[in-house]
């Protein structure tokens, strides 16, 4: 990428970036306007999406971009990039191959034509592009680096951002469906997640395997159990974290454990098991290990 300053005075800014299974994450971060432009990797898909910023003067390739909205690009012919100042500003190449297949699991009628031209897709879903911010503050300024040494949590992530991403770009409202039909879906995504206790799928698995968009598998969800599938998702991976306390060796750290079941927000997953099972995490650990002194 080359940057141009465009606004005049001292730059302050930063970059900060996170390489994934098939994935490149880029927090681009300035004080000043730029003009960018440059390429990712041959195959790739890229996205660039504002976080915050203050003004909404993007030029894409000539064109002003007055409204909030998600840039998509052929990663080989990225537009050149005209950015405001005081912009936090979100970039994700993706392999397109990754995305295609992903697009067709969840029988997903999006077409992301990008050889030609770039696609600007205007923001409607600006709860799941918080969302999306949130996610990104944890990962890449809280906790989360320390933990990318886990495989459950670089693919955690990885998902969590696609997802994100198709639903800011996919606008389609989700089709009423009968009780039965919704009923069905969501017996289908339970027994497939109940049969894999021991690895408690992803979001992202889930909707592979039903063949649903994320938006599509939470109207059936909240329509027929009243619960959010993520927070279904995640009752049963806490009680998978619990299950390996329970049996961990004395090498072990509930960090370590956590971890392993793709939770980095340390402090969130020990609320949510304590407020599950009526004690910390560490209190678990600390019992089994007494007990197991006990007995030694």
């Amino acid at each position: 990428m080359d940057y141009n300053q465009v606004t005049p005075g001292l730059f302050e800014g930063s970059i900060t970036e996170l390489d994934l299974d098939g994935m490149q994450l880029i927090r681009d971060r300035a004080n000043q306007a730029m003009v960018k432009s440059g390429q990712s990797w041959d195959g790739a898909v890229t996205f660039s999406l504002p976080l915050a910023v203050k003004e909404h003067d993007f030029h894409c390739d000539g064109r002003a971009i007055n409204v909030q909205s998600v840039l998509a690009a052929s990663g080989n012919q990225l537009p050149d990039l005209r950015t405001p100042a005081e912009v936090d500003l979100l970039c994700v190449a993706v392999e397109k191959s990754l995305l295609e297949t992903m697009l067709a699991q969840q029988q997903r009628d999006l077409r992301l034509d990008l050889d030609v031209v770039a696609g600007c897709f205007q923001l409607a879903n600006f709860s799941c592009r918080e969302e999306l911010a949130t996610l990104i503050d944890s990962v890449m300024d809280g906790e989360g680096p320390t933990l990318l040494a886990h495989a459950a949590i670089r693919a955690g992530i990885r998902d969590t951002v696609l997802l994100h991403l198709l639903d800011l770009i996919d606008s389609e409202e989700v089709t009423p469906l009968s009780s039965t039909a919704r009923k069905r879906i969501v017996d289908r995504a339970c027994e497939f997640a109940l049969s894999h206790r021991d690895n408690p799928p992803s979001i992202m698995d889930l909707c592979n395997h039903v063949g649903a968009s994320r938006r599509k598998l939470q109207y059936c969800f909240q329509e027929t159990l009243g619960v959010n599938p993520v927070a279904y998702l995640r009752i049963l991976r806490l009680n998978a974290v619990h299950r390996a306390l329970l049996q961990a060796d004395a090498t072990m750290t509930v960090q370590d454990v956590a971890a392993n079941w793709g939770f980095w927000h340390l402090s969130r997953f020990a609320a949510e098991y304590r407020q599950l099972f009526g004690e910390r995490p560490s209190d678990t650990l600390s019992r089994v290990r007494r007990h197991c002194a006990d007995f030694g």
